[in-house]
């Protein structure tokens, strides 16, 4: 397996993860997964304790995974090297004081050129997907805010190559937010996409943060455009 090392020191390494590529394993799942790179690459991660208990009874060991992207979902990736950078960064994604920003393709002509959705998120009961106001709730601390800003790059026919940011970090965030606005990401059939596509069009291009008092900024440019689907 290759994964491109965007950066590495004593305190983290940052991956351009591919799309494809499922970051841990899930439940009954033998594939090959982010995770064996790491055990190779760089098992100092695994020094530090991040166990996850899968519905199958096994228990993993996550290691200095801070964040996840979906399994095809490409782009920016940081893992922590030791304790004390895991709980840092940690601590930074849940106070959302790293600023992310994805690129993605969507269905449609986005009208505006620059934009903020502001729709909370949560799951119905017995459902996989995020819903936007979910009219059953699974319990009543399952919806949250969420916020994510939009940003047109170009327009081309019927799609829109789009920047995203979210201010917050809910799961599926992004991909329920275009969904509700009417602009599903290119080859999302969970949210709503008719367009075929060999994946879901969506990339972590950019990851920021300050560590130790150093800045940090790291790139990954996004392997689609517009242009891609013609």
């Amino acid at each position: 397996m290759f994964i491109p090392i965007l950066f590495e020191n004593n305190h983290f390494l940052v991956l351009s993860k591919p799309s494809g590529l499922v970051v841990h394993p899930f439940d009954h799942s033998t594939e090959e997964t982010l995770l064996d790179f790491l055990y190779a690459h760089a098992p100092l991660v695994f020094s530090i304790t991040n166990e996850k208990k899968l519905m199958d009874g096994r228990i993993i060991n996550l290691g200095g995974l801070v964040h996840k992207l979906d399994r095809d979902t490409s782009g920016v990736l940081v893992v922590a090297k030791e304790q004390e950078t895991f709980e840092n960064l940690q601590s930074q994604f849940k106070e959302h004081h790293i600023t992310k920003i994805y690129t993605a393709l969507v269905e449609g002509a986005v009208k505006e050129e620059s934009f903020r959705i502001d729709a909370p998120l949560g799951r119905n009961k017995k459902e996989y997907k995020q819903s936007v106001n979910p009219t059953n709730p699974r319990n009543t601390h399952e919806v949250r805010d969420a916020i994510t800003d939009v940003h047109v790059l170009a327009r081309n026919g019927g799609m829109t190559f789009v920047e995203l940011s979210p201010l917050t970090g809910r799961t599926h965030q992004l991909r329920a937010h275009m969904s509700h606005i009417g602009h599903p990401i290119v080859g999302d059939k969970a949210y709503g996409s008719t367009t075929p596509a060999a994946r879901i069009m969506l990339h972590a291009k950019k990851l920021t943060f300050t560590l130790y008092g150093n800045d940090y900024s790291f790139l990954a440019e996004s392997p689609f455009t517009v242009e891609t689907m013609k």
